[in-house]
C-alpha cells in the first residue's frame, strides 16, 4: 500500500517492492532505536531488522510500513512494523497484532508520522482478525492510540550473582545436568511449555513452525537468539528445559537473561535449582570464556523461583517495574470472547450461581452492563448514563484492562484512584471474575 502524507512525505509497505526501503531500514532502526548503545547493540538490531524483513515465521513485507522523503533520495523518515501472534487468555486462544520498533528521525518528530504510521498498522491488525494489540513502548505516549500499561513485562524481575554460586567439590554428581536441545527434543519442550503456562493468565501460543523457528531460523547475532537447554536427570531423562539469550545484554556485557525456566511433572524446581545454577554459571564459562557477572529472570517465573532465588546469597526479587501496552479494539466482543473462563470463575466462588446483573461505569457517560443467569453470562452490552446510582462499579476506562488482565483488583483500583466506588455485589463479582493473575509472555519479536 501507498499513502501520500504532508510535506511530500509518502507511507508505504515493504511489499511495494521498493529496494531502496529495504536496504535501509536495518540502517535506520540502528540509528533511530539503538542511538544510545554501543556498536554491538547497533549491529544486533541491524540483524534483527534483516531478519524481520526475510524469513521470519509470522512478519511479512506487508506488514513492515515506512514513511520516505522523495525530497530526500527516499530517505526513510519513519517507520514502524507488525508482528503477528497468538496468545492465550487461560485456555482462550487470542490473535495478537504487536506493533514494535517505531521510530522517527529527529528531524521528522512532531509531523503526526507515528500517528499515520498507527492508522495503518491497526488497519493491518484489523486485517488479519488480531483481537488485541500490544507493544512494549515508551511511557504514556500509546496512550493516545488506546493503549493502557497493563500487563508486567519484568524483564529483570528476579537477580543473582552468577560468581557468588559455588562450584561442586570434586567427587559431587550431579542429580541434574544441562545439554543443548535439539529440533528432536521439541515435543517435550511444548509439553513442557504448555504445563507451565496452565498456571498463567497471559501466555504465548506456540506452533511447532515457532518453536523450529526459535530453535534453528534466527541469525545468531540478532539478539533474539536464544540457546535452549534440556534438564536431564541422572538416568539421561529430559525433566524441563531453560531458554536463554544466546548473546550477553547489549547495554552490560556480564549480564545473562533467562527467560524461561521449566520443569514438568517429572521433577521439581526445588529438587533441580541448585544443579541448574551451577550448569548455567559453568555453560556461561564455556560459552564467554569466562563467568558473567549476573543472571536475571523474567516475571511469570514459578513463585518456587521466587523464594528460592530470594534466599541465595546475593539473590533479589523485585516488583513490577514495567508493562505491556495492550489496546483492545472491541470491548464487548473480547469479554464475549472470553465469557467461558469468566462463567468457569463463577463456579463455586462466592458468587456461585449468580443471577442479576454487573454495571461498570467509565466516568464518561458511558458503561458495561453484564447479565446472569444461575451462573451464567447472558448478555455484555454497552450502557449509556450519566447517572452514577445506576453503576455498581465507576472507574476510568483504560483501567478495564488492568483489571481484565488480572493486574489490578477493588481494593488496587481504590487505593490509586480515590474516586472508584463499588457497592458490595460489585466488590466480590470484580474479583471473582477478574482475579489477579501472574501472566507469562517472554516478549519475542
Amino acid at each position: 500500500m501507498q499513502k501520500p502524507l504532508r510535506d511530500g512525505l509518502i507511507l508505504r509497505s515493504l511489499s511495494e517492492g521498493y529496494a531502496s526501503d529495504r536496504e535501509r531500514l536495518p540502517q535506520f532502526y540502528a540509528d533511530v532505536n539503538s542511538a544510545n548503545d554501543p556498536e554491538i547493540g547497533k549491529e544486533h538490531t541491524r540483524i534483527l531488522t534483516r531478519d524481520l524483513i526475510s524469513g521470519h515465521v509470522t512478519t511479512t513485507l506487508d506488514d513492515i510500513f515506512v514513511v520516505v522523503d522523495p525530497a530526500e533520495d527516499d530517505r526513510i523518515a519513519s517507520a514502524t512494523l507488525l508482528i503477528p501472534q497468538m496468545w492465550r487468555y487461560e485456555d482462550i486462544p487470542l490473535s495478537v497484532g504487536r506493533p514494535e520498533m517505531v521510530g522517527t528521525l529527529p528531524p521528522y518528530r512532531g509531523r503526526g508520522l507515528v500517528r499515520e504510521l498507527f492508522k495503518v498498522i491497526h488497519e493491518r491488525s484489523a486485517t488479519l482478525g488480531h483481537q488485541l494489540q500490544v507493544i512494549t513502548g515508551i511511557p504514556y505516549f500509546y496512550r493516545q492510540f488506546g493503549y493502557a500499561m497493563a500487563v508486567d513485562i519484568g524483564e529483570e524481575h528476579a537477580s543473582l550473582p552468577l560468581h557468588y554460586i559455588a562450584d561442586a567439590k570434586p567427587d559431587y554428581k550431579p542429580s541434574f545436568t544441562l545439554r543443548e536441545a535439539t529440533p528432536d527434543d521439541t515435543p517435550n519442550l511444548m509439553q513442557w511449555y504448555d504445563y507451565m503456562a496452565k498456571e498463567r493468565l497471559l501466555t504465548e501460543m506456540r506452533s511447532a513452525d515457532v518453536w523450529r523457528y526459535e530453535m534453528t531460523g534466527r541469525n545468531r547475532g540478532s539478539g533474539q537468539h536464544k540457546t535452549f537447554l534440556m534438564i536431564v536427570n541422572a538416568a539421561g531423562e529430559g525433566i524441563g528445559y531453560l531458554e536463554l539469550y544466546t548473546l550477553l545484554s547489549a547495554q552490560d556485557d556480564q549480564v545473562v537473561e533467562c527467560i524461561a525456566y521449566v520443569v514438568g511433572a517429572e521433577s521439581s524446581y526445588l529438587e533441580t535449582f541448585d544443579d541448574v545454577l551451577r550448569g548455567i554459571k559453568q555453560w556461561g564459562v564455556a560459552s564467554y570464556g569466562f563467568c558473567p557477572a549476573l543472571l536475571t529472570f523474567p516475571a511469570g517465573i514459578h513463585e518456587a523461583l521466587d523464594s528460592l532465588i530470594n534466599r541465595t546469597k546475593g539473590g533479589a526479587v523485585r516488583g513490577p517495574d514495567y508493562f505491556w501496552l495492550l489496546r483492545v479494539p472491541e470491548t464487548i466482543s473480547f469479554l464475549r470472547l472470553i465469557q467461558p473462563v469468566l462463567e468457569r470463575r463463577l463456579e463455586g466462588s462466592g458468587a456461585n450461581r449468580y443471577s442479576g446483573t454487573l454495571k461498570i461505569g467509565f466516568y464518561d457517560l458511558t458503561g458495561i452492563c453484564m447479565t446472569f443467569e444461575r451462573g451464567k453470562i447472558t448478555t455484555i452490552d454497552i450502557i449509556h448514563g450519566s447517572d452514577t446510582d445506576n453503576y455498581d462499579i465507576s472507574f476510568p476506562y483504560h483501567m478495564l484492562w488492568n483489571v481484565v488482565f488480572g493486574h489490578h483488583g477493588y481494593d488496587d483500583l481504590k487505593a490509586i484512584l480515590p474516586e472508584v466506588w463499588a457497592n458490595g455485589k460489585a466488590a466480590v463479582l470484580l474479583d471473582v471474575l477478574f482475579p489477579k493473575k501472574k501472566s507469562w509472555l517472554k516478549g519475542y519479536m
